[in-house]
C-alpha cells in the first residue's frame, strides 16, 4: 500500500481527528495517548505549529504527526533546565498515532522525517518529545531517529514521561 507523506490543511481536520479518536478509544493503554481537540489541532495548522499527515491510496488520512512551536508554559525544555535562549529553540514533537489499519507500514518514522525536513533549522535547534516509559514501539521509533532519554517525569496530569531531546547541528 502506498501513502504520501504530506503538510496537513484544513479539510485534513477530520481524517485527523477520526485517527485520534481512534488512537484514545481503541488503545490498550489509554494513558500512554493523550488525545487534543479539534480546536487544538486547527491552531496547529494556523499559528501554532503544523501537522504531517500520511493519506492513504484510498485518500483517507492513515496517520498524522503534530508539531508545535510551545508556549512559555509548555515548553519542554524547561524540564532540562535550558535557558531563556535555548529555550527559545525549542520545536516540539508533540503527538502522532497512525490508524490500526494502517499500522506496520513505518509510518510515524516517515512522517518524523517529514516533520523534521518541514522545521525551520533557522530557528529550531532543540525537538523534544514525551513517551509513556512502556510505549517501547514510540520509544524505539524515536530513539532511531536520533532522539534521546534526557529524564523522566511526571506531566499531563501525574503521568510518566520520558523526556526525549535530538539536537540539531
Amino acid at each position: 500500500m502506498g501513502f504520501i507523506i504530506r503538510r496537513a490543511s484544513d479539510g485534513d481536520v477530520p481524517g485527523i481527528m477520526a485517527v485520534m479518536d481512534e488512537a484514545k478509544n481503541l488503545s490498550e493503554h489509554p494513558e500512554w495517548f493523550v488525545a487534543d481537540d479539534e480546536d487544538f489541532v486547527r491552531r496547529h495548522l494556523s499559528e501554532e505549529g503544523f501537522v504531517i499527515v500520511a493519506v492513504a491510496e484510498d485518500g483517507q488520512i492513515a496517520g498524522f504527526f503534530l508539531v508545535k512551536e510551545p508556549r512559555p508554559d509548555e515548553n519542554l525544555g524547561v524540564y532540562l533546565d535550558f535557558d531563556s535562549e535555548k529555550l527559545k529553540q525549542v520545536a516540539v514533537m508533540d503527538s502522532a498515532a497512525v490508524g490500526t489499519a494502517y499500522r506496520g507500514n513505518g509510518l510515524q518514522g516517515r512522517m518524523l522525517k517529514e516533520a523534521e525536513k518541514t522545521l525551520d533549522t533557522q530557528k529550531f535547534r532543540y525537538l523534544m518529545c514525551t513517551i509513556h516509559p512502556e510505549n517501547i514501539y514510540s520509544l524505539q521509533n524515536m530513539q532511531r531517529h536520533g532522539y534521546e532519554v534526557k529524564k523522566t517525569v511526571q506531566c499531563y496530569g501525574g503521568l510518566p514521561r520520558h523526556i526525549l531531546l535530538k539536537e540539531l547541528s
